[in-house]
């Protein structure tokens, strides 16, 4: 049995999550190779799972190797918590009793004094934690027995020792406070800088944090804690104190699962104490699952197995090393050289922790495995003390090596672990083991160098460290007493030691590094700082804005230049950063301005902050006229240059031509000319399906070669991509031709007229989606630039931060104003218009926004003003402008194409665009059909594609307005007709409404003098059809828009008859006709 503690033997696996099985975790780790460790006893313990190993040792490779993996989860180990000298647990008390007399039984028990102890009782009372100001005095197993002979309150109550806790309670949280607020408090100074493993909301108000290290607790309790101005209270945390609804779903469930594990190792334990009848009749106890896997724990001639192999006779005996130790020493020695020499038909191997030896002969394999049994038994362990700084020199790696080298080259194998403050040899014999002991001793020389105070500071730099590894086998530590560097390296490396430490030391070591920091931080730091960097003039300090670095160079000596990255570094980590987003019109132009300016330096002054803006700078367009812009904005725009009837109108007409132009050397004759009669009707570019409707196998009378055309091996060979419609209407149009025909030259005109039928087809299709969503244009993409900007703000403290957001926000909501104008074009308003619209946003950074007849124009002041400005001459324009509605009704453009008889009307877009460039009296205007550019000539009326360099003629066509040839009654032509009868207007009706609002809208300072009393429509069509045919005359001469305004004359009742049947005469003019 091994003599270390049970606490230095053992190791604690953290979080240990259910996909890990028991056992796999015990093979795992007592696999030397994979996870350092050895022989081992998996126990349970509070919801903790404690891995118990044999040796100390083993349990010290676990904790020194990198991280665990078993069944791709990575495991985290760490000791188990020690007990708890100042905290003890009194269990079975009777809830009745008094405080008062519990603290009387603590203090006459313990002898203990008011104010050395704190008692905290669970909720159910019935278990009690007593809290000691300073460790126990009494040795605990004789507290334990005083006792649990005297009882409490009738009461028989025990006493235990407690282990260390890793958590901690917080209370007197403020509403809000979150885990990760906590974590961030815990692990900065402010809150002890201790790591955080977990944190637990267990209420609004309380919250359990737990550490990393045991020792954090305590480090955590002695401080006074406060966050967000308020005091908290912290004290250790246990299960036991909390009530029961205060417990985490996953408390709960450890502690089930800890029911569960305990009552099942008491199981365990009463199958493994109980006999079971063999059938040769001898009894033994049936070994636990743990007990299994520790047969290993037996000495070596206990290990050994026989092995016979079924394939041949050769015998093999395995001789098990548990011991690692041994089992290195066995490599070193020439012992298996030697046997294996002595016996060359024996082979004999390191194989399976342990030793291998196969043969033929039983009996000599007998024989040698006795002979290896005796030589492992000879070995012996020998154990020394060294101080600790000793200790850790011989277990570095390098000295191990060069040790056990210059061992084996001595002839003497032995190897040594380091245990604590003690080092363990294994050799060959005792006396081998003495003599080693007494090598190792030799081999450590220890050189004192006196150090002073700014020496002492050198040692603290990462020049000290590189200097240490440069020379190998030594380490270096100051002396307790102070004043004294001890250094350890090994016998005859003392003076080359001493020699480089000593010039080191006694050196001028000059440093230039750079601390690497965000652009807003170097300028902190330059801006509320710089008394701190002038203070700091050991060294030199200069700002680096370079693109590749960014931050501070420090120059100087090397312990001035540590001491001044360290506390500079500590004010670069206690910067606060918030990015601050602001969105309002015109935001990034008002940034400009002096005015901002000057509102970012105060606000930097008053909240000692640094605020760096993030935006796309504010340009003005390069052409301040709107409308030119938008008109060239326009021209970039592709346009459909066909209307989609044009389209297929087109294409049809060339499927047809190429379909027609095959086999036209020799026809066959139609048998059945009647079946033929209704070819005309048949709709070839419509859902195959409607040909069955049509009896399409009896109106073609060819269904063979039909077939043919839609197989994979037909005469045709069609393309199997074309869609099934263009295939099934080329088919119906090719089976009416001639069976006689080149097949070479018909295929490749078959091929192009489908591909063809398949496009108008697609494009048929597809016509509705031609009108696309407005993708993002680079003048919409500034538009958003101009209304949006970030703030990167870096101050000292989380509040000066929100200060500055909510200041800024405030600054710039002030000066956001909203301006409305009206006006009834607004509603009619083309794209051309709202390009400009647009225009106008994007030159005055403002925000547009139409609401029915009304524009509302919000931003900042000065640049509404403007904005404002722009808007109503837009409108102006607006309202003496011809709609593109009037446009279509009025005018048509159309080109010749030379394929094409008829004229080829332009699709509405470029027929609205193409009249508003000739009434510009534009010479030639560059525009972009189909996503393909072209150029207009309106000199020559001619259009040229440069893609292609083709020229079509274009020409102007103007529509009929109305029918102005239809029969018109006699007795209405007539001059002396009645008065045309008149229709009375509801007042609900909108044309009454219309009606009322525009004749106000032109006597505004009357409005209040006058009032409506009922309207009437009147018609005159012999009047109006005369207004029709001038309209025509003045639309087909005028390069202007046609400016139409509504009148009001005023007259007399009698005038109003005449005016109704004759219209306006001029001669009457003055005269109040």
């Amino acid at each position: 049995m091994s003599t270390e503690s049970e606490e230095e033997r053992s190791v604690e696996v953290l979080a240990l999550s259910e996909e890990v099985d028991e056992e796999l975790l015990c093979l795992y780790f007592e696999n030397k190779r994979r996870s350092g460790g050895g022989p081992l006893e998996l126990q349970r313990k509070d919801g903790r799972t404690v891995l118990v190993f044999e040796e100390a040792q083993a349990a010290d490779r676990v904790l020194s190797k990198g991280p665990h993996v078993v069944h791709n989860v990575k495991l985290q180990v760490r000791r188990p918590p020690a007990k708890d000298p100042c905290r003890l647990l009194l269990r079975g008390l009777n809830p009745n009793t008094s405080i008062e007399m519990v603290e009387l039984y603590v203090e006459n028990m313990i002898d203990l004094n008011v104010g050395e102890y704190t008692l905290f009782p669970s909720p159910g009372r019935d278990v009690l934690l007593i809290h000691l100001s300073q460790p126990i005095s009494k040795e605990f197993q004789a507290l334990s027995s005083q006792i649990s002979k005297r009882k409490l309150d009738g009461a028989v109550v025990c006493i235990e020792q407690l282990s260390r806790t890793d958590s901690v309670l917080v209370e007197n949280l403020q509403p809000g406070t979150n885990q990760d607020l906590l974590t961030l408090y815990f692990e900065s100074e402010r809150g002890g800088g201790q790591r955080v493993k977990d944190v637990r909301m267990l209420s609004a108000a309380t919250a359990k944090v737990s550490f990393v290290n045991f020792e954090s607790v305590d480090l955590v309790l002695d401080r006074q804690h406060k966050l967000e101005n308020t005091e908290l209270a912290l004290r250790a945390y246990f299960d036991f104190l909390q009530p029961p609804e205060s417990l985490t779903p996953r408390d709960s469930e450890t502690e089930q699962q800890d029911d569960t594990t305990r009552r099942s190792q008491n199981h365990i334990q009463m199958q493994a104490s109980s006999p079971l009848a063999n059938g040769d009749g001898s009894s033994r106890a049936k070994p636990s699952a743990a007990g299994a896997r520790h047969t290993s724990k037996a000495g070596a001639s206990e290990e050994s197995m026989d092995v016979q192999s079924e394939e041949a006779e050769t015998l093999q005996f395995h001789v098990a090393i548990p011991d690692p130790a041994k089992q290195a020493v066995f490599v070193c020695s020439t012992f298996q050289k030697d046997l294996q020499k002595a016996n060359p038909g024996v082979d004999v191997q390191v194989k399976d922790d342990g030793v291998l030896i196969a043969g033929a002969d039983r009996l000599q394999l007998e024989q040698l495995r006795q002979t290896l049994l005796d030589f492992l038994n000879a070995m012996q362990e020998t154990r020394f003390s060294v101080a600790p700084e000793e200790a850790e020199f011989f277990s570095r790696k390098d000295v191990e090596e060069y040790l056990l080298t210059a061992l084996r080259g001595s002839g003497t194998p032995a190897v040594y672990t380091v245990l604590g403050p003690a080092l363990i040899v294994t050799a060959l014999s005792a006396d081998a083991a003495a003599t080693v002991c007494s090598f190792l001793k030799s081999q450590v020389k220890c050189v004192s160098i006196p150090v002073n105070a700014e020496q002492e500071c050198m040692l603290h730099l990462r020049e000290w460290l590189e200097l240490l590894q440069t020379l190998s086998f030594t380490s270096a530590k100051m002396s307790d007493r102070g004043g004294q560097l001890d250094v350890l390296t090994l016998k005859g490396k003392e003076k080359q030691t001493e020699r480089a430490i000593r010039q080191f030391l006694t050196s001028s070591i000059e440093r230039e590094t750079v601390m690497a920091m965000k652009p807003g931080m170097l300028k902190y730091l330059q801006t509320h700082c710089h008394q701190l960097l002038a203070d700091m003039n050991q060294v030199s300090i200069i700002p680096s804005e370079a693109e590749d670095v960014c931050g501070l160079k420090i120059h100087g000596p090397a312990v001035a230049c540590q001491m001044a990255e360290e506390v500079l570094q500590g004010v670069v980590s206690s910067i606060c950063t918030r990015s601050i987003t602001v969105n309002a019109p015109g935001v990034t132009r008002f940034l400009e301005e002096k005015e901002c300016r000057s509102i970012l330096n105060e606000m930097e002054s008053k909240f000692v902050v640094y605020i760096c803006p993030k935006y796309v700078p504010w340009s003005h367009l390069p052409h301040q006229d709107i409308f030119e812009t938008a008109w060239t904005m326009m021209s970039q725009k592709s346009l459909p240059k066909m209307s989609v009837d044009a389209k297929q109108t087109g294409l049809r007409d060339e499927v047809k031509e190429r379909v027609s132009s095959m086999g036209t050397k020799r026809r066959k004759p139609v048998e059945h000319a009647d079946q033929l009669y209704d070819l005309e009707n048949v709709d070839l570019y419509s859902d195959p399906t409607s040909l069955s409707d049509q009896n399409s196998a009896s109106l073609l009378g060819a269904p063979k070669p039909f077939a043919d055309l839609n197989g994979a091996g037909g005469v045709l060979g069609l393309s199997k991509n074309l869609g099934e419609e263009a295939q099934l209407s080329l088919a119906i149009q090719y089976s009416m031709e001639a069976e006689q025909r080149s097949t070479k030259d018909d295929e490749a005109q078959l091929q192009k007229a489908l591909e063809l039928s398949k496009t108008m087809t697609e494009r048929g299709d597809s016509s509705g989606s031609n009108k696309q969503t407005k993708a993002n244009t680079p003048i919409q993409e500034a538009i958003q630039a101009a209304n949006s900007v970030q703030l990167d703000v870096f101050a000292g403290y989380n509040c000066d931060l929100i200060r500055v957001d909510i200041a800024f926000k405030k600054k710039v909501s002030q000066r956001q104003v909203e301006e409305k104008v009206e006006h009834r074009a607004v509603a009619n308003m083309s794209d051309y218009h709202k390009t400009c619209l647009e225009m106008i946003k994007r030159k005055h950074g403002v925000a547009i926004d139409v609401q029915g007849t009304s524009i509302v124009v919000s931003g900042f002041k000065d640049y509404v003003v403007g904005a404002v400005w722009d808007t109503k001459l837009l409108l102006e324009k607006l309202s003496n402008s011809v709609s593109d509605r009037e446009i279509l009704k009025a005018v048509q453009w159309v080109q010749h194409h030379p394929a094409s008889p008829d004229p080829i009307p332009y699709s509405d877009e470029a027929t609205v665009f193409l009249e508003k460039a000739w009434r510009m009296k534009l010479k030639t205007v560059d525009v972009l059909f189909d996503h393909q550019p072209h150029s207009v000539n309106f000199d020559k009326m001619q259009e040229y594609s440069r893609a292609s360099g083709e020229s079509v003629k274009i020409s102007r066509k103007l529509l009929e307005l109305g029918d102005l040839t239809q029969d018109v009654p006699e007795e209405e032509l007539s001059l002396l007709s009645n008065l045309p009868d008149a229709t009375k207007i509801t007042e609900d009706s909108e044309e009454f409404q219309n009606v009322v609002k525009n004749f106000y809208a032109t006597i505004y300072e009357h409005h209040s003098k006058i009032r409506i009393i009922q309207v009437e429509r009147l018609m005159n069509r012999l009047l109006y059809n005369q207004y029709k045919l001038k309209k025509a005359s003045v639309l087909q001469l005028s390069t202007h828009p046609v400016v139409e305004r509504t009148l009001y004359h005023g007259t007399s009742e009698t005038s109003v008859k005449e005016i109704c049947v004759h219209g306006f005469n001029r001669s009457f003019c003055g005269k109040n006709a």
